[in-house]
């Protein structure tokens, strides 16, 4: 929702809008960030609402009896999904839409950056901040790029996206080019998000697939480019090297360097090859685009070190995040197995009921021995929810696949903080993950914190 408000308000669109948490006297920081801007923040009672808005855009988190809703339909004022009003804004551009179930921010990320560098001036909506637009002030999500193609003056600008399936909006989109990263249980089973990808492929002119995703590939047609962790159109990579915080490859006779590690990011760098190599942008200078990626909010962001201790923070809630990150804190791109102390927090019982045991066999085909996994209790977003399920069934679950004591369940936050502080020695990883919880980052500078002061 934001990136939507900041990218109409760059590309010269009146907005305003609100948000529970400004209501609560939370988030001030967002908050004083829009109105420097112009964009007028309201309460989230109606009252900012009038028949001169042209409509009123609601996120799927909103309930249908929300004052603004009631009000909007009382004034006649059209109601959007977001989606709508992303595929609205698409439909103005030559559209690059990135979907899957992992890897959709970062990729997004990375395909701006290769566009930016290939001088094509793109635009940009996504779900999590680029530290590299932050770093020049800038918000994270959203940049307004050229209305038109500077090679193609009388063509509509490119605009790079970040395409999300969990609430079936994928088939909103129609983009010149979809990029397909994987197709994975998640928020939905996958006789559900078939036939959403499935028409999502339809209604894109041109598509990059991830070709040893068999889902993904099962939608592939005349013309597409293909990647894997091996090569990108058709050209592998020579001379993978994985460091601690950083990947680097050749290809195309280029020598490459990704500022973000795991193999994963390997694979997601060739995803953002492959679209560069199907708009014709130079290997150099898709080459320049990756070394000036500087990662994703909350995707394996290192918090600090303290006694030797590392911190890191990480937007894993699915079985595959989870199982790629741990991965990456535990060094096994790069023939390391340090100890790794793992907090997750666990978002929403329906999630958990879906996938929360699954997480928990991912997890434990790479914690060893010595490795713990804490979980605190589901996060409560609000709203009406089944909560027959606990984060302790999910440990006993995981504790019963290794046959040890791997994972530790503790009521609250504060208590997982207290324990993998106290518990920490020179040479951990230690590793917070989970998402929706917007406290998460905070938490993760807390916990750093206190490792810091246990020393």
């Amino acid at each position: 929702m934001s990136a939507l408000a900041w990218y109409l308000r760059f590309s010269g669109r009146a907005v305003s809008g609100s948000d529970r948490a400004f209501d609560q006297g939370r988030q001030g920081e967002q908050r004083a960030a829009f109105e420097s801007h112009g964009i007028v923040v309201t309460p989230q009672d109606g009252s900012g609402l009038t028949a001169q808005h042209t409509a009123l855009v609601v996120s799927t988190a909103i309930e249908g009896d929300s004052p603004e809703i009631l009000q909007a339909r009382a004034l006649s004022v059209p109601v959007l999904h977001r989606s709508e009003l992303l595929a609205a804004i698409a439909s103005e551009r030559k559209t690059i839409a990135v979907a899957g179930t992992s890897g959709k921010s970062t990729v997004t990320g990375m395909v701006w950056q290769v566009l930016d560098a290939g001088g094509l001036a793109p635009s940009l909506i996504t779900g999590a901040n680029l530290p590299s637009l932050t770093e020049r002030g800038l918000p994270g999500n959203a940049f307004a790029g050229n209305a038109t193609d500077p090679g193609k003056p009388n063509e509509p600008g490119w605009l790079v996206i970040e395409a999300d399936e969990s609430d079936g909006s994928l088939v909103r989109y129609h983009p010149e080019v979809a990029v397909l990263l994987n197709i994975e249980k998640d928020h939905q089973e996958i006789d559900a998000l078939m036939p959403l990808f499935r028409t999502f492929r339809i209604q894109s002119k041109r598509a990059v697939i991830h070709q040893t995703d068999f889902r993904c590939l099962s939608l592939k047609k005349q013309g597409d480019v293909f990647f894997d962790e091996h090569s990108a159109a058709g050209v592998s990579v020579v001379d993978p090297v994985f460091e601690e915080w950083s990947v680097s490859f050749r290809w195309e006779g280029v020598a490459f360097e990704v500022p973000v590690p795991g193999r994963h990011n390997l694979e997601n760098a060739l995803a953002a090859l492959a679209v560069g190599r199907m708009l014709g942008i130079a290997p150099e200078a898709c080459a320049r685009g990756l070394r000036a990626f500087r990662g994703v909010e909350r995707r394996y962001v290192r918090v600090g070190e303290a006694n030797g201790i590392t911190v890191v923070d990480d937007f894993a809630h699915n079985p595959a995040k989870v199982k790629a990150a741990l991965e990456t804190a535990k060094g096994l791109a790069f023939k390391q197995n340090r100890r790794v102390l793992a907090i997750f927090h666990p978002h929403g019982f329906a999630p958990m009921k879906l996938i929360g045991r699954d997480m928990m066999e991912a997890a434990a085909t790479v914690l060893g021995p010595e490795d713990k996994l804490y979980l605190p209790e589901i996060y409560y977003a609000g709203g009406t929810a089944d909560k027959s399920i606990s984060s302790a069934d999910l440990v006993a679950h995981l504790n019963r696949i290794t046959g040890r004591e791997t994972g530790i369940f503790l009521e609250s936050k504060d208590a997982v903080l207290a324990a993998v502080a106290a518990t920490a020695r020179p040479g951990d990883f230690v590793i917070s993950m989970g998402a929706r919880d917007p406290a998460l980052g905070d938490f993760a500078k807390l916990l750093f914190q206190a490792i810091a002061d246990a020393g």
